[in-house]
């Protein structure tokens, strides 16, 4: 037996679509904001394709393809891909591998409307790997193209904060959320833990990284895209200072 100790498993680019795939859909089921966004982005595409970064189970490419629209999808977690399939037999939502902070394994473009939606771009490691994401939207966008991002607005750092919040309690068992807030960066590392009766523990790691509006606005800027408008969310709620999210579209000139 070993001495030493055990190395723990890093946070790789398809932790969280393990970690999530077999229940996101009960979890996170389609609801009013998914239908608002894709009435927004069909409305964007103009009957041009969309490309959906981390789509995931499809939950919003699904919807999209019900309005007529084109979808191609990419996603680093062949569970997540699994799902979507399943769901999807019939193949309207064009998915497949591919990692959003990797231009290389990104579809060939054009396409009229670039989606990273759901927090997908606070999904991703740091800020450099963010950076390059929004610089790849840019150039696989056709002239007059758009970028749609939607993300959370993080609260201002207090320091660092570790909190456990109880998710639910039933007569089944327990369902726990555990957070570390790093100050020096932002990131929060997660994880939903299951304590369920008959079952051995489970825990679903997940880890995001803020996006600041003016760094986004800065990077677009750089890639040749002009800011159009944000909102609060998808049913265009005003954004201010006490919104906790925004939907922000960006244009290609």
């Amino acid at each position: 037996m070993s001495g030493g100790t055990e190395e723990p498993e890093r946070y790789r680019t398809d932790t969280y679509g393990r970690s999530f795939a077999d229940v996101y859909d009960e979890w996170y089921p389609t609801d009013d904001a998914t239908r608002a966004a894709a009435r927004r982005i069909s409305r964007l595409a103009d009957g041009h394709r969309v490309l959906e970064l981390g789509v995931g189970t499809g939950r919003l490419a699904l919807e999209l393809a019900d309005l007529g629209v084109t979808v191609v999808g990419l996603d680093p977690s062949t569970d997540m891909l699994d799902a979507l399939r399943a769901k999807d037999p019939g193949g309207r939502v064009e998915a497949g591998p591919g990692d959003a902070a990797d231009p290389g394994t990104w579809p060939e473009g054009p396409f009229a409307v670039v989606v990273a939606a759901d927090n997908l771009l606070c999904n991703l490691h740091d800020a450099a790997d963010q950076e390059r994401c929004v610089a790849a939207a840019a150039a696989h966008l056709r002239p007059g193209g758009h970028l749609v991002v939607q993300a959370f607005v993080a609260a201002p750092l207090l320091g660092r904060e570790r909190n456990l919040e109880v998710r639910s309690v039933d007569a089944g068992g327990v369902r726990l959320i555990a957070t570390d807030v790093d100050p020096t960066t932002g990131a929060v590392a997660g994880a939903h833990v299951e304590l369920v009766d008959g079952r051995p523990p489970r825990v679903r790691p997940w880890r995001v990284v803020p996006v600041a509006v003016e760094d986004l606005d800065r990077w677009c800027v750089g890639s040749g895209l002009t800011l159009v408008e944000r909102h609060a969310d998808w049913d265009g709620g005003e954004f201010g200072p006490a919104a906790a999210g925004h939907v922000s579209t960006y244009r290609r000139s």
